[in-house]
């Protein structure tokens, strides 16, 4: 054989390469996947150019093993090979800058730079012109790939249902082709409903265009792949916002505002942003709980015996750094037992957590973990306190623990992502379960464990606090969302002018 031919010697069609790979994935044995992925990069049994895939693969594995550390360097290398079509590498990247929120020590600068990094490869894109003009009506589009049965909608249908129709045209664009019953509950709410999910980038924007409208809120960001990026790098309108499905800067000039609020996003936080951070005089978020929810209405519920701490958080979220700050409450409050449940329903991922939490100083016999399910809720009735989890703090998992009664100790980090907790906390009137450090983290969590006539009180006081709260007032957060839109749309004119 040739010198320098048995590496390419070796390689296969990528679609007979990847073949088992499928097949292990097909039966839910991700370990075994991950295990002929390793086979295929040792032996190089790839085309260089089609080394991409087998990176996007294990990093998508080892995501879902709850294994970020590991998975980073992969996912990394999933956007920075080259590939034949750069939307699929554009959307690589936006995977990438999503899991960066997961794991411990990524500084401000290093998120602010790995943003950055999608505008340049992103390049120039033709943008749309807009004329200045004045309405009787100010039409606002909310584009997103999720107007189906999904979290981030839990917290926009206000947007899409309360919304002042004297003042305001609501107009819907869809880019996520998960058309459901849903899907039809919403678009029959709004002024306009357009599934634009089989168009491209710039076809898409051109029929946002066409619609004249004036204000376009992007709700993904650099979820689901940055798709909905794609679609505002073009500018379709005048004025351009993100927020609420994403949690950080998008990096795009295109987009002019960021969706904040005082306790999300205290000053000096103007520095991590491209945008201007439009903050909002309570809260950015606003929960509206799902038909699934009204059966634990009036839930009447005590502390257990034995206090269950409880975490229904994605595992990917759970480090290693926070399996040992929960080992030591533990350890402080003997009796206590932890009960985690993942958002996924992968079992072997519960093989992978059970490891690295006894690694952690954690005893097996007091740990129970869940795989996800989607009857979730009932499971909230057998924990007592919710651990949140640092640095990317849960959202949509919070606003469901204290309907259901549950008070949540939570760390605030320094950056929007790592303050959800505190936000909704604050709105909550429960700012005493914020921690400003680990150590008080700890100290809150072993307080509620130990003083059962608060914990009692807490339980039975947070649904109502939570649902008199500005967490819930959707009618006020219209008004106040409606106010920011009326407010940069003349800023708009006037900088026009």
């Amino acid at each position: 054989m040739p010198s320098g031919t048995r590496g390419r010697a070796r390689t296969r069609p990528a679609s007979r390469v990847f073949a088992p790979v499928e097949k292990a994935m097909g039966a839910g044995h991700l370990e075994t996947a991950l295990r002929i992925l390793r086979d295929i990069e040792r032996d190089n049994m790839l085309p260089q150019e089609r080394a991409w895939e087998l990176h996007e693969r294990m990093g998508q594995l080892l995501y879902w093993l709850a294994d970020l550390p590991a998975a980073l360097p992969h996912l990394r290398l999933a956007w920075e090979l080259p590939r034949e079509n750069h939307g699929d590498r554009l959307a690589a990247l936006s995977n990438y800058l999503m899991y960066l929120h997961y794991v411990d020590g990524i500084t401000d600068e290093m998120m602010h730079d790995a943003h950055a990094v999608y505008a340049q490869m992103l390049g120039t894109l033709p943008q749309f012109s807009h004329a200045s003009h004045h309405r009787d009506k100010l039409r606002i589009g909310y584009l997103s790939p999720n107007m189906t049965d999904h979290i981030v909608l839990n917290f926009a249908v206000q947007l899409f249902s309360a919304y002042d129709r004297a003042r305001f045209s609501v107009h819907l664009y869809d880019v996520g082709g998960q058309h459901s019953e849903v899907t039809d509950w919403v678009a029959g709410m709004a002024d306009g409903y357009q599934d634009l999910s089989k168009c491209s980038p710039q076809e898409a924007a051109a029929h946002i265009h066409a619609d004249g409208i004036d204000i376009l809120f992007d709700l993904a960001g650099h979820s689901a792949g940055g798709k909905t990026l794609m679609i505002a790098a073009h500018a379709p309108a005048p004025v351009q916002l993100s927020g609420i499905g994403y949690f950080n800067t998008t990096g795009l000039s295109a987009m002019d505002y960021f969706l904040g609020d005082p306790f999300c996003d205290p000053p000096g936080e103007e520095a991590n942003f491209t945008e201007q951070i439009l903050r909002l005089p309570q809260t950015h978020l606003c929960f509206t709980p799902s038909e699934r929810f009204r059966p634990y209405e009036h839930l009447q519920r005590t502390p257990h015996e034995n206090v269950v701490f409880a975490s229904f958080n994605n595992f990917a979220k759970i480090t290693d750094a926070m399996l040992t700050v929960w080992g030591e409450i533990l350890r402080a409050v003997p009796t206590a037992r932890l009960l985690l449940k993942n958002v996924h329903p992968l079992k072997e991922t519960l093989t992978r957590m059970k490891k690295r939490a006894v690694q952690a100083g954690i005893d097996p016999a007091r740990l129970e973990l869940r795989p996800g399910s989607k009857d979730y809720l009932a499971d909230y009735l057998d924990a007592d306190v919710i651990l949140d989890t640092f640095p990317y703090q849960g959202g949509g998992t919070t606003c469901e623990a204290l309907c259901m009664g549950l008070p949540i100790v939570v760390r605030a980090g320094a950056r929007h992502g790592a303050r959800f907790g505190v936000s909704l906390l604050h709105n909550a009137g429960l700012s005493e379960l914020i921690a400003g450090s680990t150590e008080e983290y700890i100290e809150r969590a072993i307080l509620l464990a130990r003083d059962r006539e608060l914990l009692s009180a807490l339980q039975t006081a947070v649904p109502h606090m939570m649902r008199a709260s500005p967490l819930m007032n959707g009618m006020g957060y219209v008004r106040a969302m409606e106010a920011a839109y009326q407010m940069i749309w003349e800023r708009c004119l006037h900088e026009k002018t």
